[in-house]
């Protein structure tokens, strides 16, 4: 009997403990699904809007705002906009563009630009950027960078770093696009060449851009050791905001980053205000280091501070950080709710985070219509319910900080007095699902506005998502990898792409298209320029430089200009001392007869230039250049120029016309003709050896000289 009792609790132990493993697994997502990859407004200038498809409207975006799949984006007239993926895609878009996301994931970025200008980014070394259009699409490859100028007659892809590939929809080719070569230039039938250049002002906005992000990278310190890959472009913003410490937690001391540039009696997720995001609230931060803080890793309450424990992609030796996965979210908190109060809680590492879809983190519970009448939640169990932010609920999508209207007597007693939900909906406030305010990413009004034609390639593009869930990065190469390459026809005339400026005023969205004019303008404009992408890392300018400088005229002064300093400094003095002596020293010099000579005339100077000049029209047909440069130091540069062997001498005394005038005045400068003679023997033998040591015997070079003037006759 005590055997079967003794059997019978273990059994019933066992059926309890598998009912809520059951219970568990069922309420939580599977941990190997895959997390949602959420994209990030980076920077805005000008004005910078989203469709809401609930609504079929526009509301303003704000910097730090998300953006996914689905999602489609609009800048203004003089708007433009920096978005960056973590998967390592960046994207910046200029004036009157629309782009729309259709697909985000861990290798593959598929981004649909219907009008406008955008540049992409591919800084990952596995993922791929498929931008598409109505001509055709670009893939790009891991480490490229390109431009797409996409028109409603024709699309432009200039490749500005590595090589990307462009396939043609109307002739299913596909056709190489790289940095340096002609740019790819398309219409619905055919496919030619373009100049391979960029809009000038949208290319000195993105070197801007590039410049602002090698400041920021120049930063240093240990928020690029703790960050892991992902996020360590925002090492800047933790660096100038705050500081890591060493705090003790769960037992072992753990690197924590605290701000330290906030008011005393700061918490998170207070400096900033909540927005409806796909079914779920998203947190819009209004801090510069806001972002990361909140959408990644986990707050933490230890020693009178709020903490932010940073994601980990595994654990290192060595490295006491918290285990807490790599993931986005959009705001880990969880909602009460009072009469006329709503607030949130800040959640600690591994309490439950209920929301509408799972966003990939492993404590997250996804609420459904079914199961959310069967969610109990109680606010005493919360670690941080104390630190709970609440505010009145008419605010609750009125400001866009909430700063100012938080309700500061919240204690653990008043807070047992609120109720727990588990997702904001018409029980946490009235009339939420009827409220369009809740889309609203700030509370500044929207003035202007696409006009409701745009929004038919946003439609046409939705069995394209749907398809694309079922797309990867290997599918989409493998496809590339199988079209033809096409042949590009430059004959062809493809008239440059041209979009219309749909922005109107807010209402006149819905008024038809053939009452409004609305101007069309060319996307690139003619005074392109030659796109340089990173020039510090790609050495681009480089490559040109040296372009400029290769002429002719540049290059033979520097090899002349050498030689003009050199004689001054030594050949100059040397020429003054042997001159006072006589002509006997000069000889006696190391082989400097005919250098010697110039300083003869230091008596006839002007008969010299005389012997010169007729000079100058003889060598041009030889040796221009050299002779432009020393005819202006006259004696000075003769020497020289014979210092630097016998391209410059020989040319001068090769004429033999030359040899009559000298002889005119033989009596005053015997030693210019003799040396050009002996010059033209050394043609003829290679260097005499014998007038060599001839002239280093002083008094019978006079003689030797004379017999010299009959050799040649």
């Amino acid at each position: 009997m005590q055997r079967r009792s003794m059997l019978k609790k273990w059994m019933g132990l066992a059926v309890c403990l598998f009912l809520t493993a059951v219970a568990i697994v069922s309420s939580a997502p599977a941990a190997d699904a895959s997390a949602v990859v959420v994209g990030r407004v980076y920077a805005i200038e000008g004005d910078l809007l989203r469709y809401v498809p609930q609504e079929k409207d526009w509301v303003t975006m704000v910097k730090d705002a998300p953006f996914g799949e689905v999602d489609t984006i609009y800048s203004g007239n003089r708007g433009m906009a920096e978005m960056i993926v973590p998967n390592g895609t960046w994207i910046r878009i200029g004036d009157n563009t629309q782009i729309q996301f259709i697909a985000l994931d861990t290798d593959l970025s598929e981004i649909d630009v219907a009008s406008g200008v955008a540049r992409f980014y591919n800084k990952s070394p596995k993922s791929f950027i498929k931008a598409t259009s109505a001509f055709g699409y670009v893939l790009a490859y891991p480490g490229t960078v390109f431009d797409f100028y996409v028109g409603e007659n024709s699309v432009e892809a200039v490749a500005i770093k590595g090589k990307v590939t462009f396939v043609h929809t109307a002739t299913d080719a596909q056709y190489n696009v790289a940095a340096g070569s002609p740019s790819i230039l398309a219409d619905s039938q055919q496919v030619s060449s373009g100049d391979g250049t960029v809009d000038p002002d949208w290319n000195r906005w993105n070197t801007t851009r590039e410049n602002f992000w090698a400041a920021k990278a120049r930063v240093k310190g240990r928020s690029l050791e703790y960050l892991p890959p992902g996020l360590r472009d925002e090492a800047y913003a933790l660096e100038e905001s705050g500081r890591w410490e060493s705090v003790p937690y769960e037992g072992s001391s753990r690197w924590f980053w605290r701000p330290t540039n906030v008011t005393a009696g700061w918490s998170p997720f207070t400096a900033g205000r909540w927005t409806d995001w796909n079914d779920d609230q998203v947190w819009i931060p209004a801090e510069s280091f806001g972002y990361v803080t909140h959408h990644y890793g986990n707050w933490i309450y230890a020693g009178n501070y709020w903490y932010w424990a940073p994601p980990v992609l595994n654990m290192r030796a060595g490295l006491p950080l918290l285990n807490i996965g790599f993931y986005w979210s959009p705001g880990r908190v969880s909602w009460i709710h009072r009469d006329t109060y709503v607030g949130w809680v800040p959640l600690a590492p591994r309490e439950t985070y209920y929301s509408h879809r799972h966003w990939g983190g492993p404590h997250e519970v996804v609420v459904t219509n079914i199961n959310i009448s069967r969610i109990n939640i109680n606010i005493g169990s919360y670690a941080y319910a104390r630190h709970a932010v609440v505010v009145p609920r008419d605010n609750f999508y009125r400001v866009n900080n909430y700063r100012d209207v938080r309700v500061t007597n919240i204690s653990s007693t008043t807070i047992n007095n609120y109720r727990a939900a588990p997702v904001v909906s018409n029980t946490v406030i009235n009339n939420y699902t009827a409220n369009k305010q809740r889309y609203n990413f700030t509370t500044a009004a929207v003035k202007e506005k696409p006009h409701d034609t745009v929004i038919k390639r946003i439609e046409k593009n939705a069995p394209v998502i749907q398809k694309s869930k079922k797309e990867n990065a290997v599918a989409v190469k493998e496809q590339v990898k199988n079209i033809k390459i096409g042949k590009v026809k430059r004959e062809a005339r493809i008239e440059a792409p041209r979009s219309t400026n749909y922005i109107v005023p807010a209402n006149e969205v819905k008024r038809p298209k053939a009452e409004i004019k609305l101007p069309q303008r060319e996307v690139k404009s003619k005074g392109s320029v030659v796109p340089q992408i990173q020039p510090g890392k790609d050495k681009e300018p480089e490559r040109v430089s040296p372009a400029r400088p290769a002429q002719p005229e540049k290059a033979r002064p520097e090899s002349v200009m050498p030689a003009r300093p050199a004689p001054p400094q030594q050949a100059k003095p040397e020429r003054v001392a042997p001159a006072r002596p006589g002509q006997q020293e000069k000889p006696g010099e190391i082989k400097e007869p005919e250098r010697i000579s110039p300083a003869r005339p230091a008596q006839p100077e002007k008969a010299r230039p005389e012997s010169v000049m007729p000079a100058r029209p003889a060598p041009p047909q030889q040796a221009k250049p050299e002779r432009i440069v020393p005819a202006r130091p006259v004696q000075q540069e003769k020497p020289r120029e014979i210092k630097k062997p016998e391209r410059i001498i020989p040319a001068r005394p090769a004429q033999p016309e030359k040899p009559a005038q000298p002889l005119d005045r033989a009596t005053e400068k015997p030693m210019v003709k003799p040396p050009e003679r002996d010059l033209e023997k050394s043609k003829e033998q290679m260097p005499s050896e014998k007038d060599t040591e001839k002239r280093g015997q002083g008094k019978l070079s006079e003689k030797e000289r004379e017999k010299q003037k009959d050799r040649p006759e």
